[in-house]
């Protein structure tokens, strides 16, 4: 068990230091968390402006294909009809989806910083080394 003494306000402020490093290796992690989900984000959202694209390119060929197929008729030719299937993502709206992805985090973030500003000011109310210690253990 610990000792109970008082503390003095340089252990107060080494305990504190203790947790603003600890809070700096959170914000660090945490930017590159932040930074990854981007980077795997990305190429799915511009992969669907290219996917758009596609299917416009796809809809205007089609009904060039119909007009020349219809032409093709009349001079007498047959003519197969073909379908062309075209599978529409059902899901949401991927940018709408990184940006949810993104608040949840940024929220997840702002309690754990909460947790270690209230760490900070535990610590300069705790009346001895051990109690101290017991808030830093709390949040590294």
């Amino acid at each position: 068990m610990y000792e109970s003494t008082r503390l003095t306000d340089d252990q107060k402020r080494a305990f504190a230091e203790l947790i603003r490093d600890a809070q700096k290796r959170f914000e660090s992690d945490f930017d590159g968390y932040l930074g990854s989900l981007k980077h795997d984000l990305s190429p799915k959202i511009e992969a669907r402006a290219r996917v758009r694209g596609l299917m416009d390119t796809i809809r205007t060929l089609k009904g060039r294909l119909a007009e020349a197929a219809g032409g093709l008729r009349k001079l007498g030719f047959h003519v197969d009809e073909g379908m062309i299937s075209i599978d529409y993502d059902a899901q949401g709206d991927m940018r709408r989806e990184m940006e949810e992805v993104q608040r949840s985090a940024l929220q997840e973030r702002e309690k754990s910083i909460a947790k270690f500003r209230k760490a900070v000011f535990d610590v300069w109310s705790a009346d001895d080394a051990g109690e101290a210690k017991k808030i830093v253990e709390s949040v590294l």
